[in-house]
């Protein structure tokens, strides 16, 4: 068993150890039918250091997720980068995705990869448009989850129609739809002595 102290030095790398096998996992099965002992066997752990990391699978998969989005996204320069890498991101990730998007025991719909995606380009784009803005926080989380769930919509549709279109066709399209969308929306939010 590990020590406290080891088990914090090591915690970077024992949660994305966990992450991985959860993710090797998903290749073959469905979220529900994970187990903790296959995950901590898997990394050589024990049980009682996988629950020091998470409360349990559906905690590391909020863990993996975000990880996921912040490492598909982060060299996005701008909003219709970070959706292309979004979709290639769910086309390389297809059974990943549909392990965990079909899965009965997930507690909400914001687990799965299509929200985390959408949710992080929504936030990052209504930032860096509205920066001047000073929007109030409940009408930014309010045009977060619009964007969030109409840039999701999209993205489940083209999913379950077996992901036809190629992701740069998509881009194009909604490229088109919100160009400039993000800053007119804040801007209808925004008080009237901060809209420019």
């Amino acid at each position: 068993m590990e020590s406290p102290e080891e088990v914090r030095r090591m915690a970077p790398s024992t949660k994305l150890a966990l992450a991985n096998a959860l993710k090797a996992q998903l290749q073959k099965k469905f979220l529900d039918d994970i187990t903790v002992k296959e995950l901590v066997e898997a990394c050589e752990i024990n049980r009682q250091t996988f629950y020091y990391h998470f409360q349990d699978i559906y905690d590391l998969l909020r863990w993996l997720l975000e990880h996921e989005t912040a490492e598909a996204l982060g060299g996005a320069e701008d909003w219709q980068a970070a959706l292309l890498d979004a979709f290639r991101y769910i086309r390389d990730n297809h059974m990943v995705i549909y392990h965990i998007y079909r899965s009965a025991g997930r507690d909400n719909l914001l687990d799965c990869p299509f929200y985390s995606l959408a949710r992080a380009i929504a936030s990052a784009s209504l930032e860096r448009e509205a920066r001047k803005l000073r929007l109030p926080e409940a009408d930014a989380d309010f045009l977060t989850d619009f964007y969030m769930y109409a840039i999701a919509g999209v993205m489940i549709g083209w999913f379950a129609g077996d992901m036809r279109e190629e992701p740069e066709e998509l881009v194009g399209r909604l490229s088109r739809l919100l160009e400039g969308e993000f800053r007119r929306s804040a801007e209808k939010f925004a008080p009237e002595e901060t809209a420019v």
